[in-house]
């Protein structure tokens, strides 16, 4: 029961939080779903998973399930998000469907839900874009463009320096 009642609190706080300082970037909308903020950070060939963080703001007057996420490089996308057992133990479980209510905005950011891609076939660069398919329940595909940022590199540039 704690359990449950962390994660529903954990995706309520994931809807509220407002996105980093991501700008807009591209959107794509469908029947009132409207995605934007798609990002990932820059990973190597030797990476075997890819997290993904967007912002899904639900304009329609019905609630809509997330179902799956693709690409052409890496096998489907699992959403990810945190949880407390009953023990006060965190970690991190696979969701199998996200809902978003009616008027509520759902910003997927690192240490909250999440969209991993894993065995990722190919390195990407800060600066590329690729496309992601977001599949929702009674809606179908959205097609959307997904930005590669560069990694946080300055942590290791601070810890030499200092």
């Amino acid at each position: 029961m704690f359990q449950r009642t962390l994660f529903a609190t954990a995706i309520a706080a994931a809807s509220v939080m407002p996105a980093f300082a991501h700008h807009d970037g591209d959107t794509a909308s469908t029947s009132g779903i409207v995605v934007s903020h798609a990002h990932t950070v820059e990973v190597s060939a030797t990476a075997h998973s890819m997290d993904v963080f967007l912002t899904i703001e639900n304009t329609s007057d019905v609630a809509v399930t997330l179902t799956g996420a693709s690409v052409d490089f890496a096998a489907d996308g699992v959403f990810q998000a945190p949880s407390v057992d009953d023990s006060g133990k965190m970690s991190v479980r696979e969701v199998t469907a996200l809902e978003i209510a009616p008027g509520q905005v759902l910003t997927m950011q690192p240490s909250g839900v999440h969209v991993v891609f894993h065995d990722v076939k190919r390195a990407f660069e800060a600066g590329e874009h690729f496309h992601a398919d977001l599949t929702f329940e009674d809606v179908g595909t959205l097609e959307i463009e997904v930005e590669v940022e560069a990694g946080d590199h300055d942590l290791e540039h601070d810890a030499e320096t200092s």
